[in-house]
């Protein structure tokens, strides 16, 4: 089956109209009304439109289809079985309010976050499961608890070749915990800059950030990468917020463009930006987050934009582990999209 690489975006408004009779109106009221409608650009009439409330976020999304799209869409993949012998999959494993993503390609793994301390065994188990017992890289995106938990598992438990990690320290136990099992196993992490490219079997991955250290907030020292395999291609930003996403997209631009998104920091308000959507022009968006999570993941604002879009959404905390295979040119997706953009319920 051949996806179509092309986002589909709406370009549909809401048409709320209110008919008003005019021969009534004192002539203040009529000039008032007629400086109304020359504010919103529209042409005065005596039954004018009145713009959507979401008006702001219509436009934006206007003008991204503008861009990018050749106004055709594509319906939304339907799930098929994974090929046994695939070549590339990629796996955003069901951690609740965390993050971990398992990607193997011609026989080689990567790990990219862990999770926190409640499953961090079950990352164990399932990469047991799919007969893995080495790991050529280890990721930790950050060191906060919901990723780096499963990390210091994944170590304790297999032999790694490599471990990739953001330059910067924290004063927690967490973070001395990492330390000592990486003392233990005899590994040094590798602090990589943006740019530094790494291969995995078939596939390479590029490290797009962090480009600058913010001391102040971890999420934005996130180490985020972008996979390729083939004709497709996989964005991983971590917990990455604004202002890192500002710093990728003034860096790369355009070259940020993925097949698949997996949406930072668990599809809060805080991540996702018009400037990232729009640099990246994911196909489909996967969000890695808690049923019932205290945040409120997935945020409507990010739920917003992906819905005008109609870009496909898949959600751990409503279908659990989600799986992608690709052959380099199509990809192969282990459930359909669920598409709902509700926002998270705390």
């Amino acid at each position: 089956m051949k996806y179509s690489s092309k986002p589909k975006h709406s370009g549909k408004k809401r048409d709320k109209r209110k008919r008003l009779g005019i021969s009534s109106f004192p002539a203040f009221l009529f000039c008032f009304l007629l400086a109304v409608g020359i504010f919103f650009q529209t042409d005065f009439q005596f039954s004018p439109e009145i713009p959507s409330l979401s008006w702001d976020l219509q436009s934006q999304a206007d003008a991204f289809r503008d861009l990018f799209s050749d106004g055709s869409s594509s319906p939304s993949p339907e799930a098929e079985p994974l090929p046994e012998d695939s070549s590339f999959l990629m796996t955003v494993l069901d951690v609740g309010q965390g993050l971990s993503v398992l990607v193997q390609s011609d026989g080689h793994t990567l790990l990219y976050d862990g999770g926190d301390r409640s499953h961090s065994s079950f990352v164990v188990s399932y990469l047991l499961e799919q007969g893995i017992t080495s790991l050529d890289y280890i990721v930790a995106s950050h060191y906060d608890a919901d990723h780096l938990n499963g990390v210091i598992g994944a170590i304790s438990r297999f032999s790694v070749d490599t471990v990739l990690a953001p330059d910067y320290e924290t004063d927690t136990k967490l973070f001395q915990s990492y330390l000592s099992t990486l003392d233990e196993k005899g590994l040094t992490p590798l602090h990589p800059a943006p740019g530094d490219t790494f291969s995995l079997g078939g596939a390479s991955f590029t490290v797009l950030a962090p480009i600058t250290i913010d001391e102040g907030d971890s999420n934005n020292n996130s180490l985020a990468l972008r996979l390729s395999y083939g004709e497709t291609s996989f964005l991983l930003t971590g917990d990455a917020e604004y202002q890192e996403e500002e710093d990728m997209c003034s860096q790369w631009g355009s070259a940020l463009s993925s097949t698949v998104y997996v949406a930072g920091h668990h599809g809060s308000g805080s991540s996702t930006s018009w400037d990232l959507l729009q640099n990246t022009v994911p196909e489909y968006v996967v969000i890695s987050c808690g049923e019932g999570n205290s945040y409120g993941h997935p945020h409507d604002t990010t739920m917003e934009k992906l819905e005008v879009m109609e870009i496909p959404v898949f959600r751990t905390d409503l279908q659990g582990t989600l799986s992608v295979s690709s052959d380099g040119q199509n990809l192969t997706w282990s459930q359909s999209p669920c598409n709902d953009y509700s926002p998270g319920k705390e």
